[in-house]
Order: structure tokens, then sequence, then C-alpha cells
């Protein structure tokens, strides 16, 4: 099957809107408003970079949307983004792991030796 990623030309920055509309006016391909099976064929996309079996990276970004690159430059715009949402993943476990530890503190009234 061919990737999405082929269908659609992304030498400027387009939105998913964009993206989502273009596959479906051009080609008659359906995809979700959400744009899931678009961030998968960009994921298998950049992986295939990585392995050196394509010659552009996808990057992306919140206000832009997508750009097939092949700058680093460029391409840390979706990186930093992609560390920041890790660092907020992050924090998110760690006020999870804090609220159950706390739920697990008891307190000990020593004079009767009964948990309060």
């Amino acid at each position: 099957m061919t990737n999405l990623v082929d269908y659609i030309d992304l030498t400027n920055w387009k939105t998913k809107n964009q993206i989502i509309f273009e596959l479906h006016r051009d080609w008659g391909i359906n995809i979700s408003k959400d744009g899931r099976e678009w961030r998968e064929a960009v994921e298998r996309h950049n992986k295939s970079f990585a392995n050196n079996e394509v010659p552009f990276y996808i990057t992306h970004s919140n206000s832009m949307g997508y750009k097939a690159t092949k700058s680093y430059e460029e391409a840390r715009i979706g990186r930093n983004d992609y560390v920041k949402r890790a660092i907020n993943m992050m924090k998110k476990a760690r006020e999870c792991d804090l609220a159950f530890q706390q739920q697990c503190n008891y307190q000990i009234d020593f004079e009767k030796g009964e948990l309060v």
C-alpha cells in the first residue's frame, strides 16, 4: 500500500485540514477528521527517513501544519514539540504516582495503637 504522504506535496506548510481536503478532492481518499491516519502515515514515513529509505523528513508545527524538509533546523520545530509533550506526560505520570502514594500514607495513634 502506498503511504498517504506520497499523495501530498509538502514543499510548503499545509495544515491537517488542507491535507485531508486534498486527499479527498484529488485522490478520493477519505480519512477521519481527527487525522489519525495521516499522523500514522507521517510516523511511518519518518521511520523510513531514519532508515535512509526516503529522502526527506516530515516535520510538524501546531500553527503551520506539516512540511517535508531536509533541514534539521526545520525538523527541530516538530522535535521540540515532541520533547515538550514528553515532559508534560512525565509530569502527569509523576502527579499520578504522588496522588496514590499520598493516599497510602497512614497515621498511627501510638497511644491507642490504632490506624487513624
